[in-house]
């Protein structure tokens, strides 16, 4: 998953992508996403369920 996969999956427009990137964030501190590769730049990060 990425940011602008999640944004595409709930209909939310491109002016609203810092409200995903703030759900992102939020579910990878409380360990429910992971992120896939630690060393990508932000711009291109993926995320993965923690479990993977």
């Amino acid at each position: 998953m990425t940011n602008t996969s999640l944004r595409e999956r709930f209909k939310i427009e491109k002016n609203n992508s810092p409200m995903v990137s703030k759900l992102l964030s939020l579910a990878v501190e409380r360990k429910l996403i992971k992120v896939f590769d630690p060393n990508s730049s932000n711009k291109f990060k993926k995320y993965i369920p923690y479990w993977a």
